[in-house]
């Protein structure tokens, strides 16, 4: 039994009442998310990320929204809503990046600072956060200041691999599963009913693009 159904069926048999967000969670949890992926045939990448998100956020206070259609019409991959805010995160198959990757921080004469994502054969990986930036900045004009907004970048299979330690760069965190996960259930100031508001709004504003 999926954890949104086991929270249905001790609700029934105790009588007690689900918090905001165990209510957010059951209306839009991985459980239904999962249901319509293998309907419609999800990308074999995206279905493992999802799975892997769920194991590594199993119990923790996380509402999941997948495949949504921002203002403009891109889509963003998954969004993580916890007490500590709103986490972009896009995966990618850790398999197609040669280990290991770094961050290379560039100085220009004038003070300018650029960082780098190279991956084991110093190829520039860099282009593959941009796009996770960009999405991380038009779900805060969506929430306005409701919350603070991070991104990542997920990368699926790390987790078979050499654990990579943690990477930011432009303000994205890299990482394997269990890494996005932290910062996803980073701790914060929202309180339940805070985060119930905030997944209503971003469950009315950015449609599901499986709809």
């Amino acid at each position: 039994m999926g954890s949104s159904a086991h929270r249905r069926s001790s609700v029934a048999a105790t009588g007690d009442a689900l918090s905001a967000a165990e209510r957010a969670e059951v209306r839009w949890g991985l459980d239904r998310v999962l249901l319509v992926h293998d309907r419609e045939g999800a990308r074999g990448g995206e279905h493992d990320l999802a799975r892997a998100l769920q194991r590594a956020l199993r119990h923790l206070p996380v509402v999941m929204l997948h495949d949504r259609r921002l203002p403009g019409g891109a889509l963003v991959d998954h969004l993580a809503v916890s007490p500590g805010g709103v986490t972009v995160i896009a995966g990618w198959s850790a398999a197609d990046l040669p280990a290991p990757l770094t961050v290379e921080c560039l100085r220009g004469i004038f003070g300018a600072r650029a960082e780098l994502l190279r991956d084991g054969a110093r190829a520039d990986r860099t282009a593959l956060v941009g796009p996770v930036a960009a999405r991380a900045t038009l779900v805060r004009a969506v929430i306005d200041e409701l919350a603070p907004v991070a991104a990542a970048l997920c990368l699926v299979g790390e987790e078979d691999a050499t654990p990579l330690r943690p990477l930011v760069v432009e303000g994205v965190v890299i990482g394997g599963p269990r890494t996005v996960a932290e910062l996803a259930a980073r701790e914060g100031d929202l309180h339940d009913y805070e985060l119930a508001a905030l997944v209503d709004l971003l469950d009315r504003a950015l449609p599901p693009a499986l709809a």
